[in-house]
């Protein structure tokens, strides 16, 4: 199976005997993946990473290999950030309910440079207990022979394919809300304002939260509770308003089907956010609507009340909120 980026496969699960994963490495770039028993690299092994990428193929290993005992399914790619995370390290899991033998665990790939393995310490480790049923982890930071290897098609990802397959849509809503119930206002707004990096924020992002609040919105900044809390609130709310970003690949995971959901395009890569609002309304089924007023803007000026003296953008901004009845 050749993966095709513009295509998103359909459900498709291998079983490989003493397969080897290769882990990515700095100077190989991203080259990682999976080399069957004779040593040649398996194509579904390839992981789609953003800009419709695929992890190359990596060269066999000169290093003698460490060995992994039992049956272990290959997950791809694991990273610090959340969106990336969801969607290069999360797609195969699916397979878990269609596999009739028990499995030992995950395989995955950290990128390299990254101490992915404190981040599911700090913050992914309740996510990963949940889809991975509670089996471990294992991190493939050297060149590994796996007795058994689980490779299953990705079944989500960046651009085109972040629609899911039907077996990845069931899986995520599947899981994730058995173990979550619905705890939270109706009304939320998902704000990027508090995020460390200013290059992540949003322009005006309080002078939209001041708005939303006085419409009864509660303001929240998902990267400051835990993820099932996260869920908690996704699974509660009935209306979700908020810029574009990784909250909303896990909102659209979880929220109830025929939720209000208003998208505001933050940044100019239509493709990007044309793919979360296409999972927005694949697995939420969700009422969409979106603006693009704020796509060009760059500069960021002091909450106020005074209309004339907000820049364009962000008046175009206060009349589609308004016209699409959220304020």
């Amino acid at each position: 199976m050749i993966p095709d980026a513009a295509r998103l496969p359909k459900a498709w699960i291998g079983y490989e005997p003493n397969a080897t994963l290769v882990p990515m490495t700095g100077a190989a770039g991203h080259a990682c993946g999976v080399l069957s028993a004779t040593g040649q690299p398996l194509p579904a092994g390839r992981t789609l990473l953003s800009g419709g990428r695929f992890t190359p193929d990596p060269a066999p290993p000169a290093a003698t290999l460490a060995h992994l005992p039992g049956r272990w399914l290959f997950a791809g790619v694991g990273r610090h950030h959340f969106g990336h995370f969801l969607l290069e390290a999360t797609p195969r899991l699916w397979a878990f309910d269609h596999v009739a033998r028990p499995v030992d665990g995950i395989a995955l790939i950290p990128m390299a440079g990254r101490d992915i393995a404190a981040v599911i310490r700090r913050r992914l480790g309740p996510l990963l207990d949940i889809l991975c049923q509670g089996l471990p982890v294992h991190l493939i930071d050297r060149p590994t022979q796996v007795d058994e290897l689980i490779l299953p098609s990705q079944g989500f990802g960046h651009l085109h394919w972040s629609a899911g397959t039907p077996e990845f849509r069931t899986y995520m809503r599947r899981h994730l809300c058995a173990a979550v119930s619905p705890d939270g206002p109706e009304r939320i707004y998902i704000s990027r304002r508090r995020l460390k990096s200013r290059a992540r924020q949003v322009p005006h992002e309080q002078q939209i939260e001041h708005w939303m609040s006085d419409a009864g919105f509660t303001v929240f900044h998902p990267e400051r509770h835990p993820i099932p809390e996260q869920i908690a609130r996704y699974r509660a709310a009935r209306v979700i308003v908020g810029p574009d970003g990784s909250a909303f690949h896990l909102a659209a995971m979880v929220m109830q089907p025929g939720t209000r959901v208003g998208l505001i395009q933050r940044r100019t890569r239509q493709p990007v956010f044309d793919a979360i609002a296409r999972q927005i309304t694949s697995f939420g089924q969700a009422n969409l609507w979106t603006s693009a007023a704020l796509a060009r803007f760059h500069d960021d000026p002091q909450a106020t009340d005074d209309i004339a003296s907000l820049p364009p953008e962000l008046c175009q901004l206060r009349t589609d909120l308004t016209e699409g009845g959220f304020i």
